[in-house]
């Protein structure tokens, strides 16, 4: 397949790069002709086209995205299966992977990890509600864009362990770092909640910087992932706020019953989270006690001879071996006095346990001590300088938790309290507080050219409050931002209020280029002018075609463009022109990946417009006509990118200003 490098399939998608190879299909880039575009190609491979299993893996990845309509889940446009290689057209993604993104981050701080992970189960609770389970949630298959936002990819085994073997294949030992302990099994039904032990697991791999379990050998993993229980993750990073460890390890819960039974119900707690980061769910301790009760209860069974197979099953198995087979009065008794023993042996246990931990809450509490109750005040809003020289509080010791930027409360005021008022409390006891530091000044960056719901998204997570305000734009496509109030290098302070006017596109109606190769310039100009279209800069050049065939046309059949773009030609002549033509090459910058319109102005007039995304079409070749000396000014959506000196007579080209590197918006 390396010879379909720069071919088109269906006569649209013209294939860029290999960006990617995986376990069954190669990922290419294409440019998508017809939507002008960037697309991705996923190409099942040639060694797996004659094999059953892979193709209609192939087929069940196609159908479970198809059927999917989510921001944080990756779009697909076509699928393609007619052909000997079949083909799955899907939105580009430009991102790395939450596996490079936690090799780079070491550990991810706690507010990101929130984030993403919610962004995960939305994109999971779409999935599961459309009936469609992933199987194979790892890093690997999230990409995280350049401003945060995830998108779920490879939903190649999804419905398909349904229909086939719970062995643990070679598919499931590639991710065995993050299988559940059923899939690991290979019994049992896998259903949402084996989803969730993943978004657990990678839940956990962010807050630490590690894996819950590893080995030297897969198998051996997936032996921990069924029997071992994981650290616990504050050991692992002491700043993990005790309510985030609750939802790690609830969603790690080996029994899926004790584990969250949706992506919602997990989405709920961190929720909470994320708006009480001091909540506390107590999860940790309760899952531990079902667990080990659990645990208990399956060894006394193995020693009465029960085993893991549902209850009908047992009884046949037990009236079967009687069939064939009577114990011995001998057997029965050792097997009878092993589980008394056992049990026994937990009865102290969990007694020496009680009892000890009953004598310490004794010693550290001393509940018979009488210490005075008093009402716990409220902090909120008040000088905490002022609060610990107040006599009125000497009754209580102060601990500052944390000090942070607060748009809401000005610097030195408390603006939260543990214990909160309104309770009452004994004397003496210790109020954490937090501090704000004060609003946080933010210098604004440049959101122009940028999705508004991702624009959004930065703007809330710097704090900032927005209104959105709808204008025509004729450079900027539909649904972006053309600019904000406060604009770019402004500085505001957190909590500021920031106008994002976004497109609503040109307000002019779509129309399709009309086909003009071939044409009399003349008729052009009228087909044009039929279409909604105006007819641009005419170039003439020597040919052997007719007087006036147009040879070129800057914007080809079939791209749509808003009603009254220009269309510039180049012209057939049948003699040598006095003026001459020059060619300019520009390197488009790889940065920008929407549309934009890019004209070139000779000596302060308009000779050349199209419009192009920069990130597909990375050349651009400008010919122009003229005589002597003229200056040209390139510019991009109405900024000046590059101005050239032109010497028509020579044929010198000289570079005078280039501003190209402002504008790659790549963002490293």
């Amino acid at each position: 397949m390396d010879n379909l490098l720069g071919k088109r399939l269906e006569g649209r998608y013209l294939i860029e790069e290999l960006i990617g190879v995986g376990g069954m299909a190669n990922v290419y880039k294409a440019f998508d002709t017809a939507e002008q575009r960037p697309v991705a190609i996923k190409m099942l491979r040639d060694e797996y086209v004659d094999n059953e299993d892979f193709l209609r893996r192939f087929r069940n990845e196609s159908k479970a995205i198809y059927s999917l309509n989510h921001p944080n889940i990756v779009k697909i446009y076509d699928v393609i299966l007619t052909t000997k290689n079949p083909v799955i057209v899907m939105e580009y993604v430009d991102g790395i992977t939450l596996k490079d993104y936690i090799e780079k981050k070491k550990v991810v701080g706690i507010r990101a990890a929130t984030a993403l992970t919610m962004q995960l189960l939305m994109a999971l609770q779409h999935a599961h509600d459309n009936g469609i389970v992933h199987r194979d949630v790892k890093p690997q298959n999230i990409m995280v864009l350049t401003d945060g936002t995830i998108k779920v990819m490879d939903f190649g085994i999804a419905r398909f362990a349904m229909s086939q073997s719970r062995t643990l294949t070679n598919r499931a030992i590639g991710s065995v770092h993050y299988i559940s302990p059923e899939q690991a099994r290979g019994e049992g039904v896998v259903d949402n909640r084996a989803d969730i032990y993943s978004v657990g697991v990678i839940l956990f791999e962010m807050l630490t910087g590690r894996l819950p379990f590893e080995a030297d050998t897969p198998i051996s993993v997936a032996l921990k992932q069924i029997e071992d229980r994981p650290i616990r993750p504050r050991e692992l990073n002491n700043k993990i706020p005790q309510g985030l460890e609750d939802i790690t390890l609830k969603a790690m819960a080996k029994d899926p019953d004790l584990r969250y039974q949706n992506a919602g119900e997990m989405l709920a707690d961190l929720q909470s989270f994320a708006q009480n980061p001091g909540i506390i769910f107590g999860y940790g301790d309760l899952i531990l006690s079902m667990e080990q009760r659990s645990a208990a209860q399956k060894f006394i069974d193995k020693e009465n001879g029960a085993t893991d197979m549902p209850a009908r099953e047992r009884k046949r198995g037990r009236r079967a071996a009687s069939d064939t087979e009577e114990p011995s009065p001998r057997k029965k008794k050792r097997k009878k006095t092993s589980a008394l023993a056992v049990l026994f042996g937990i009865t102290c246990a969990f007694v020496l346990g009680t009892t000890i931990f009953v004598g310490a809450m004794l010693i550290i509490n001393n509940p018979f001590e009488q210490v005075p109750e008093v009402d716990m005040p409220n902090l909120i809003g008040m000088d905490y300088e002022t609060v610990i020289r107040d006599k009125a509080y000497k009754d209580f010791k102060f601990e500052v938790e944390e000090q942070n930027f607060n748009a809401n409360y000005p610097k030195g005021q408390i603006y939260e309290q543990f214990p909160t008022s309104g309770k009452r409390v004994k004397e003496g006891i210790t109020i954490k507080v937090k501090i704000s530091s004060g609003a946080q000044s933010i210098t604004l960056p440049d959101f122009s050219n940028q999705e508004s719901t991702l624009v959004f998204s930065k703007l809330t997570d710097l704090d900032l409050k927005y209104v959105q305000s709808n204008i025509n734009s004729d450079t900027v496509p539909e649904g972006y931002v053309v600019y904000t109030e406060p604009g770019k290098n402004e500085t505001v302070n957190t909590g500021s209020e920031i106008v994002v006017y976004v497109s609503s596109g040109t307000g002019k109606e779509m129309v399709q280029v009309p086909q003009l190769i071939g044409e009399d310039v003349e008729y052009a100009r009228e087909l044009l002018q039929e279409n909604g279209l105006q007819l641009g800069s005419v170039i003439y050049e020597k040919s052997l075609m007719p007087y006036g065939t147009v040879l070129s046309q800057s914007i080809n059949y079939p791209a749509r463009v808003p009603m009254d773009t220009r269309i510039n030609v180049t012209v057939a002549s049948d003699e040598e022109l006095e003026a001459k033509n020059l060619t300019l090459l520009m390197i488009m910058p790889g940065g920008i990946t929407t549309q934009v319109t890019v004209t070139a102005e000779m000596d302060g007039a308009e000779v050349y417009s199209t419009t192009l995304v920069p990130a597909a079409q990375r050349t651009l070749s400008i010919t122009l006509q003229g005589e002597g000396e003229s200056l040209v000014d390139v510019k991009m959506n109405g900024q000046l990118y590059q101005s050239w000196k032109l010497n028509f007579d020579t044929e010198e080209k000289t570079l005078v200003t280039d501003n190209s590197a402002s504008f790659d918006q790549t963002q490293e």
